[in-house]
């Protein structure tokens, strides 16, 4: 699963917190990523093992939904890793949670002279977890727009695109790339060989995980689907659908989620 969780920017946060916790149970999910993770920069420090790049603060969103699980009686191993401060006071992260060991972690820096007071800068995050069948690569993305003159989406992709292995590797995140605008981002993607599992998927629904003006698309009035779970092999999809967005568990974001069924086998 993957969402753009806005977090601390929602009304009623820790009810829809909550849900996405139940979603993830119900769900029955090994992987989830989680961007637009943030904590207030002046919360006291989390003394707990979780593998991060930077210090996690006691109301850290992907923590307090890893304590939620485990409340509900389901462990699961927490990363998260600082991209860039954000609304002014938090500091804003990319998470995962799975149940499976994670054997590597990896944090990508997607523009040069590494700025964290800026927030164009941006980072992935890149782990390898360990399913019976072998280790799986699994990366969470938040990127930034095709025409952006600073900091284009085809030199974040790129730099992405240059780590991966020969190994079967997911993509998963905000893309912010529209998949019906041609020549750009969505199309730049799958010209370097990835596959959309949504295109694939056995059962699917619209795939529209945008329906108004959100924050970095205050223009926005139409839907769009710009989260996505990429693969770099062709693999069997047995259903891919939006989660979060009212029709499927409540709206919990101003992005709407991705639920992926893949075998793997």
């Amino acid at each position: 699963m993957t969402l753009n969780t806005h977090s601390w920017q929602e009304d009623k946060q820790l009810e829809k917190l909550d849900i996405v916790a139940q979603a993830i149970i119900e769900q029955d999910c090994d992987v989830i990523a989680l961007q637009e993770v943030n904590q207030h920069q002046d919360s006291p420090v989390l003394d707990a093992d979780i593998s991060s790049n930077h210090p996690v603060l006691t109301d850290n969103y992907g923590y307090l939904l890893q304590q939620k699980l485990i409340e509900y009686g389901y462990h699961y191993q927490l990363t998260w890793d600082f991209v860039h401060q954000s609304y002014e006071v938090y500091q804003e992260g990319l998470s995962f949670l799975t149940r499976l060991p994670i054997v590597e972690h990896e944090v990508i820096d997607l523009t040069d002279n590494y700025d964290v007071s800026y927030w164009k800068h941006r980072r992935a995050v890149r782990i390898k977890v360990a399913f019976p069948q072998g280790d799986v690569d699994f990366y969470n993305c938040h990127c930034g727009w095709w025409n952006d003159s600073e900091y284009p989406f085809e030199d974040q992709f790129n730099r992405i695109s240059a780590t991966f292995s020969t190994g079967l590797s997911f993509l998963l995140g905000d893309f912010n790339n529209p998949s019906h605008i041609r020549n750009e981002g969505y199309d730049y993607v799958l010209q370097r060989g990835l596959v959309d599992c949504y295109e694939i998927a056995e059962k699917k629904d619209s795939g529209i995980t945008v329906i108004k003006n959100i924050d970095g698309w205050e223009e926005n009035s139409q839907a769009l689907r710009i989260d996505f779970v990429f693969s770099n092999q062709p693999v069997s999809v047995k259903q891919h659908q939006v989660i979060f967005n009212h029709d499927f568990y409540p709206v919990v974001s101003d992005h709407f989620g991705v639920l992926v069924e893949v075998d793997i086998t």
